[in-house]
């Protein structure tokens, strides 16, 4: 049975029918008998019916996400992440996090070994993630969940939700956050992996991506926003990893891995933007 689970047991909810879950001998089960199987590796399925699964990252992807996550800039943007949500967790006993389309629960690992009284859900649609999530950490619950859906977690349970490189649904967001709680967004910049992009014809980045999410979030307060940007030396194999580890990978042929793998190394620029959204306790405070 696993520890992270039940740690966060009163947060989760049924993805059928969104009443309480008990976790025992191995089952998560709602009062309606809808139940999930906890997989021996310590995740929880909770994809439905109504989930088309499309993009979920494969073990290759998990895989090189990892290897990139290894690197200086994400090492130091995780503790940036994980001072963050410190301060924010002083006067909070046990402060519950919620990272959706969290991947391998990267982030949520470094806020927890900050935090160290907190515990948290991370979710993702890939099966291959959560294997790897469920290994972070005693206090991280591994879930496999769609964003797009209505999300497995209690209203207003969540001190901190953290939106890292992944699909933001705010409305999901704001129903689980307590008020007061707190939304920390990071989002790639214009010029984010520009030079990848540019020599191997990558995905684009939205460009007006900031004011989105702003005019998206009309019942939270901006309380900080910062950037954070270095350029790195990246080899091919750093390249294909990069590149392979985000949606990229998802179209990425064996003829463009020979390419990326044999290219010269190159000065990579790495930008993000951090910012920290107020859930407001009254809906006239954003007007």
């Amino acid at each position: 049975m696993s520890e992270a689970l039940l740690a966060v047991q009163g947060v989760l909810r049924c993805p059928h029918c969104a009443a309480s879950i008990k976790i025992d001998a191995g089952v998560t089960k709602c009062d309606a008998g809808h139940s999930f199987d906890i997989a021996r590796q310590g995740y929880v399925n909770f994809l439905t019916n109504q989930t088309f699964i499309k993009n979920a990252d494969s073990a290759a992807m998990v895989g090189a996400r990892q290897k990139m996550h290894a690197r200086p800039f994400f090492q130091h943007l995780a503790q940036q992440i994980a001072q963050v949500c410190e301060s924010l967790c002083r006067d909070i006993s046990v402060p519950v996090i919620i990272e959706p389309g969290g991947g391998t629960g990267f982030y949520a690992s470094a806020a927890t070994q900050v935090v160290n009284s907190a515990v948290a859900v991370s979710f993702d649609i890939s099966v291959h993630a959560a294997k790897v999530c469920a290994r972070q950490s005693n206090r991280i619950a591994a879930v496999v969940a769609d964003v797009w859906q209505p999300w497995p977690i209690g209203e207003n349970s969540a001190d901190i939700v953290l939106s890292v490189f992944s699909p933001r649904n705010f409305a999901e967001t704001e129903r689980v956050l307590k008020f007061g709680g707190t939304l920390i967004v990071v989002a790639p910049e214009d010029h984010h992996l520009v030079e990848l992009r540019d020599q191997f014809n990558a995905l684009s980045i939205q460009h007006d991506k900031s004011e989105t999410i702003s005019a998206a979030l009309g019942n939270f307060t901006k309380v900080e926003q910062f950037v954070q940007q270095s350029t790195e030396l990246l080899d091919g194999s750093a390249m294909y990893e990069t590149l392979l580890s985000g949606p990229n990978g998802h179209h990425l042929q064996t003829k463009d891995m020979e390419a990326i793998l044999q290219s010269k190394p190159l000065d990579v620029t790495h930008s993000v933007s951090i910012s920290i959204w107020k859930h407001n306790t009254d809906a006239s405070a954003s007007e």
